[in-house]
């Protein structure tokens, strides 16, 4: 019996309040301490706030909420970064994982290809020295096909007498300081002939790992680009996902004497 007479007495208050409001001119009276009290409960109570589409909506606000802070990103910046460093536009889009990937792959090719710079070129010295020391060659400054030559035959007479019978086109050499070389031993001729391989593989990789590199700049610009495409059009879907919302507000303030009842419509476009 108690809770039905206070739900009457809240309902004749809030009727009074809203007739009082259409008068011309209302005589402002003072809240009493229960009065206050009473405002309070029926203002939290009224206080609605109600959307078209309930379940709908509020995922669109969830995912809106998500995305407020998010920008769109630039597809020419995410190019241009991972064309300087892989796996740099990932970082700028927003991927740190695919970032790191292309970090550590990036600085893997690029540590093999200085350690096989540094193996052929120690290769290389080794192979000039031993040819000068059981040849007496002097290989400084000579070509890939001199150095072949060199490893082939025992001496230059062998090079410009047999080798020349099979490629009449190879050039006659003139047994001096600069093209003479006599091996001791074929032990020894073969042991330069493994030092020329070494260095010469080493080389080759060195260049593959360039080739790598190149292919992972490529790959990272693609990829940049998708994500960077596809983090937009999140962003874009997020923004679109209200349109054709309608949203509104309903607010019963029963103890105000300017705006006892409030109401907004709201629509998305």
């Amino acid at each position: 019996m108690q809770t039905k007479l206070s739900t009457f007495v809240i309902f004749i208050t809030i009727l009074a309040s809203v007739f009082s409001s259409s008068t011309a001119e209302a005589v402002e009276l003072k809240q009493t301490p229960l009065q206050d009290q009473m405002a309070s409960n029926i203002n939290s109570f009224y206080n609605l706030q109600t959307f078209a589409g309930l379940d709908e909506f509020d995922n669109a606000i969830n995912s809106q909420r998500s995305t407020d802070n998010a920008e769109k990103k630039s597809i020419v910046k995410a190019a241009l970064y991972s064309a300087l460093l892989p796996g740099l536009g990932e970082y700028y889009v927003g991927n740190r994982r695919k970032a790191r990937v292309f970090f550590a792959v990036e600085a893997v090719t690029w540590i093999g290809y200085l350690s096989y710079k540094v193996y052929g070129n120690w290769k290389e010295d080794d192979l000039i020295r031993f040819a000068s020391e059981y040849a007496n060659a002097n290989l400084e400054g000579k070509s890939q096909e001199f150095q072949d030559w060199v490893g082939f035959y025992d001496d230059i007479d062998q090079y410009n007498s047999l080798g020349r019978v099979q490629d009449q086109d190879r050039p006659y050499l003139v047994d001096n300081s600069e093209n003479h070389w006599r091996w001791q031993s074929d032990n020894d001729k073969a042991n330069y002939r493994d030092l020329k391989n070494s260095s010469r593989e080493a080389f080759r990789r060195a260049n593959f790992l360039v080739g790598l590199a190149v292919v992972n700049r490529i790959v990272s610009i693609i990829d940049a680009v998708r994500d960077a495409k596809r983090s937009n059009s999140e962003i874009k879907d997020a923004d679109f996902s209200l349109v054709g919302k309608i949203r509104y507000r309903l607010e019963i303030h029963p103890f105000s004497n300017s705006k006892p009842v409030s109401f907004a419509l709201v629509a998305h476009f």
